[in-house]
């Protein structure tokens, strides 16, 4: 078995295709934000709340086609998060997430209340390529890759869609939504 924990440059070589999950969880500061507004988090199938650590956790399966530096390539996600305020029935939907592994964004379709969905830059995010172990291709794997949880920056268009939803945002942009960890297995190729 060849596991590399990578702290030197991994070749891009080809973009693979990938499934998986990403599991995403609010930060400290997000959560209490939302928790002290009556904000409560669910998810929506397939994608699954994990309410079990210190702050909620979405788990989101995830399919793409990405480069094992992850220098390129993208992924979507199934299912949603929804975030609802107890008091007034205020709400905001997260629904199909997708990576852009050049760009490092996670954009999604943003619905406030009622209104039409509209795409939004929810977050951007750097990978440090020593929180990642690679297991090349081999005879014994298709390879895969695993990151361990790091953080993700709200960008300016992400605070605007929690406030106008909630009036405020859950933390700054700039700042810390959520982390982001995962693990993708390349999909062996058929024949």
């Amino acid at each position: 078995m060849s596991t590399i924990a990578v702290s030197v440059a991994v070749a891009a070589g080809p973009v693979m295709p990938v499934v998986g999950v990403v599991t995403w969880c609010l930060s400290s500061a997000a959560a209490q934000h939302l928790a002290v507004d009556g904000v409560a988090v669910s998810a929506g199938a397939p994608a699954v709340l994990d309410s079990s650590g210190p702050t909620p956790c979405v788990q989101w399966p995830m399919k793409g086609k990405i480069s094992f530096d992850l220098s390129q390539g993208s992924w979507t996600s199934g299912g949603d998060v929804t975030f609802t305020r107890a008091f007034d029935g205020r709400s905001l939907r997260l629904t199909e997430a997708h990576g852009d592994l050049a760009r490092r964004t996670m954009s999604v379709e943003a619905t406030v209340g009622g209104e039409a969905a509209q795409p939004v830059d929810l977050s951007t995010y750097e990978i440090d390529m020593t929180n990642i172990t690679v297991t090349m291709p081999s005879l014994n794997s298709p390879g895969s890759i695993e990151g361990k949880p790091f953080n993700t920056t709200l960008t300016q268009s992400g605070a605007a869609v929690f406030s106008r939803a909630f009036g405020a945002s859950p933390v700054p942009s700039g700042d810390s939504l959520a982390t982001v960890a995962g693990r993708l297995d390349v999909v062996p190729a058929i024949g």
